[in-house]
């Protein structure tokens, strides 16, 4: 496996809800990000099953849209506990709460327990910003009803970024391809408005990642993409694991799968920082209930190490 870093450069702003219009969060999880490959696959030779057989066997893993400022590249915060080196400051504290992504190249730093949580946090806050946009829907025999949305701005150097992993070159152009049409039409919700249109930077990884993906010699390991064992692998992967969970559901938007809207079955997955002693694979899960074809969700981790 090699591995590639994508950058995603946002020429407006994203609109990625938590359920709610008015959201206005700044992470793509790996399961949107899949969906919209998706949505692009089933235009090509091989449709979507040669994208999730490719993702199926190993040929490509990725990350969550993960945050950059400028060459900046943040990791989340691993959910475990380090030593830190404590003061008795109470904004301190508070500013690692509010602590909820790492620079990649200040890990190790972090790990010791050195890090400058105060000036971290402060710095973070140059990302981007958060805006509530007023519309309003025209009917044909109504006066226009406003609502509104919540887009995130990213500041000019300032984006999110792909940790990609492929086995070989056409693997690699491939997922390149599907990632640049997904930036044509956008990413997230309200794209008939213009939102989360970008472009893409592949770039080389740097080092920090390169030393702690694919490694066996670290003791505990965290996700980058949020992720979901197989049945089979979950009593092991919670073993002396730290974990959130995070809620994922939504609608199956196709004219081909039922003539109404309906639900994708809902899952629970391990949010990206999640920490584990013991790997494991994961899947792509069908998540289609009673339709005419299969609907399929992202559920594979791409791991890296954090304590040796």
């Amino acid at each position: 496996m090699f591995y590639k870093i994508l950058k995603m450069h946002f020429l407006v702003g994203v609109h990625i809800g938590n359920g709610m219009l008015t959201d206005g969060e700044f992470v793509v999880h790996a399961d949107t990000i899949f969906s919209a490959l998706c949505l692009e696959a089933m235009h090509l030779p091989g449709g979507i099953k040669k994208l999730v057989e490719k993702c199926k066997t190993g040929s490509i893993r990725f990350s969550d849209g993960l945050p950059y400022i400028d060459d900046r590249y943040y990791i989340p915060k691993p959910y475990m506990t380090f030593d830190v080196k404590d003061d008795g400051s109470s904004i301190k504290k508070k500013a690692f709460k509010k602590l909820k992504y790492i620079p990649i190249n200040k890990l190790d730093v972090y790990e010791e327990g050195g890090l400058d949580v105060i000036a971290e946090v402060a710095l973070f806050k140059n990302l981007g910003k958060y805006e509530m946009r007023s519309n309003a829907m025209i009917g044909r025999e109504k006066d226009a009803e406003p609502y509104h949305v919540g887009v995130y701005h990213f500041g000019k150097k300032n984006g999110l970024y792909l940790c990609a992993a492929f086995e070989t070159k056409e693997d690699e152009n491939y997922f390149s391809m599907l990632l640049n049409a997904v930036g044509l039409v956008g990413i997230g919700g309200k794209r008939s408005s213009g939102f989360g249109k970008f472009q893409v930077e592949a770039l080389e990884c740097p080092i920090e990642f390169l030393n702690r993906l694919n490694n066996n010699n670290y003791k505990k390991y965290i996700s980058l993409s949020i992720s979901l064992p197989k049945e089979q692998e979950m009593e092991t992967a919670c073993q002396n694991a730290s974990y959130l969970l995070i809620k994922r559901s939504g609608f199956i938007y196709s004219n081909t799968y039922s003539s109404n809207f309906q639900k994708k079955k809902t899952l629970y997955y391990f949010v990206a920082g999640s920490c584990f002693e013991n790997v494991y694979e994961g899947d792509i899960y069908d998540v289609s209930c009673q339709g005419s074809h299969s609907v399929y969700r992202y559920g594979l981790p791409l791991f890296l190490g954090v304590s040796s």
